[in-house]
């Protein structure tokens, strides 16, 4: 089966070599099925299996390589501003048991690293939120106060570790960073066997009380854990409750004198998030995150990698960028993730879903959370995190994007569908209209132009182009498809339809 791991300039991806799990080719069965091969699913399997549990982790692409392998990897309980939002919205018992299962989630990964002697880079390195305006420091300082409600040790400081001026900073000691594709496929390394296994290029096609299919069978399990980001198809109605967003990530080189020696996140506008890294052949790395855009928005997307690109050269001396790539996450509607059953205990999916850019620590969490329901525990976290909550706070909000994801359903780009095929330059792609339906084209640098639906399989919204990643992106519900109308990302799960045009050559 062939590798549907996008157009590939993601660091961390381009920087491990691919380890041989096999794919799932007859039935089998287990104590437990977990669809997703990323951080959540892949420590919730080893958590299940140290219980005695017979598990199957399944990932339609590469273990490891999806949204964990496209992160910044920041392992660290300091999530920017949000335990003074938890605070106004929940109260204080719920920042506390947040900042407690966030703490709790970097020190499992900590543990799991040293258990299992996994080589992923892992280093100590403080964290800091920081300010550039008044408004700004104000802000830090109230989350000062709700960290120290929350039992965190934050100190307020004016100096950020950084080079330039701050207005005010408040760090986090006791952190760490790590290579996250390293870290998922060392740890996933340790699963199979007894009775376990962990499957790659193995798409699940359906899912029920008993179980999963794949396109090769059948794997039969009580228990079901869908650890995809966002859960696939309609489960649990997630796609409602969250709302997608992505953003540009860089790699450049830096001197060794430049390189960030915290990993630090911009409470101001436009977003910063910086961190540094030492490749393996001994060079400084800077890993820079930027702006946020809405999927399949090329000119947005340009913009913000422009945007962060000159703040990397004007404050880190920073050289072309080596890799660039995008990531993505949701933004849950209470300002909470959602983690547990799908729907009614016990006969529903489990999932975890939300995370809004925090997916490592809150990831060890949501694991250790899901392997306590699948098997029988109780969770001190479950409450606060429960996944079939339904709470009216955040609905103004989720209620201006579902305007915007009409708009999205009704019209979507309608200025794009224009034009012919032989008129999209090499390395370009539009959305063409060919016999009435929305056509998207790519046309790849020896001038072959590849043709699909331009209509995500989800929910019939028009998709947007990915410039960076070569990719077909939906904005609706940040399913995204590669350029032969593989499912690269969920909540989608059929491809997009290819569509037969004549080869025209460019003009």
């Amino acid at each position: 089966m062939p590798n549907t791991t996008p157009a590939d300039g993601c660091y961390w991806t381009r920087t491990a070599p691919h380890h041989p799990f096999p794919t799932h080719t007859s039935p089998i069965e287990v104590d437990v099925a977990i669809v997703g091969g990323g951080i959540v699913g892949v420590i919730a399997a080893r958590l299940l299996k140290d219980r005695g549990q017979r598990v199957a982790v399944v990932e339609a692409c590469g273990v490891g390589r999806g949204v964990t392998g496209r992160s910044t990897a920041k392992v660290t309980a300091q999530h920017a501003l949000v335990l003074s939002r938890i605070e106004d919205r929940h109260g204080q018992d719920a920042a506390r048991c947040y900042a407690e299962a966030n703490r709790a989630g970097v020190a499992l990964i900590a543990e799991l690293v040293g258990r299992h002697g996994i080589a992923c880079a892992f280093e100590p390195a403080p964290a800091v939120v920081y300010a550039t305006s008044a408004d700004g420091a104000e802000r830090i300082r109230a989350e000062a106060a709700a960290a120290r409600r929350a039992g965190l040790a934050m100190e307020l400081s004016e100096d950020a570790g950084l080079p330039y001026s701050v207005t005010s900073a408040l760090r986090l000691d006791g952190q760490f960073q790590f290579h996250p594709v390293h870290f998922v496929t060392g740890l996933a390394a340790t699963i199979p066997g007894d009775g376990s296994h962990v499957f790659e290029q193995t798409r699940v096609v359906s899912w029920d009380e008993q179980g999963i299919e794949t396109a090769q069978g059948r794997i039969s399990a009580p228990r079901v854990i869908m650890a995809t980001h966002l859960p696939l198809g309609q489960v649990g109605q997630f796609h409602a409750h969250n709302a997608p967003h992505m953003h540009a990530i860089i790699a450049a080189s830096v001197a060794p004198e430049r390189a960030p020696h915290v990993m630090a996140i911009s409470a101001d506008e436009p977003k910063r998030s910086v961190r540094g890294h030492v490749a393996a052949d001994g060079a400084a790395m800077l890993i820079a995150t930027g702006p946020t855009f809405k999927h399949g928005d090329a000119e947005e997307e340009a913009k913000a990698f422009a945007d962060l690109e000159k703040f990397a050269v004007e404050h880190f001396g920073a050289g072309e960028p080596i890799y660039r790539w995008t990531n993505e996450d949701y933004t849950p509607r209470d300002g909470l993730p959602y983690v547990g059953w799908a729907g009614g205990a016990g006969d529903s999916p489990l999932v975890a879903t939300g995370f809004d850019a925090w997916g490592i620590s809150n990831g060890a969490a949501a694991a250790t959370i899901l392997a306590d329901l699948a098997t029988d525990r109780d969770n001190p976290w479950a409450g606060l995190f429960d996944a079939s909550r339904h709470s009216a706070k955040g609905l103004g909000t989720m209620a201006a994007e579902g305007l915007e994801v009409a708009k999205d359903l009704v019209a979507g780009h309608l200025d794009s569908h224009s034009g012919k095929a032989g008129e999209i330059d090499p390395g370009g792609a539009a959305i063409v209209e060919i016999d009435g339906r929305a056509t998207g084209i790519y046309r790849d640098p020896a001038g072959r132009a590849h043709a699909v639906s331009a209509v995500c399989t989800h929910m019939g919204c028009l998709l947007g182009w990915n410039p960076v990643d070569r990719s077909w992106d939906c904005s609706c519900h940040g399913s995204r498809f590669a350029i032969d109308g593989a499912v690269l990302h969920g909540p989608a799960i059929e491809p997009l339809a290819p569509v037969r045009i004549e080869q025209e050559e460019p003009a």
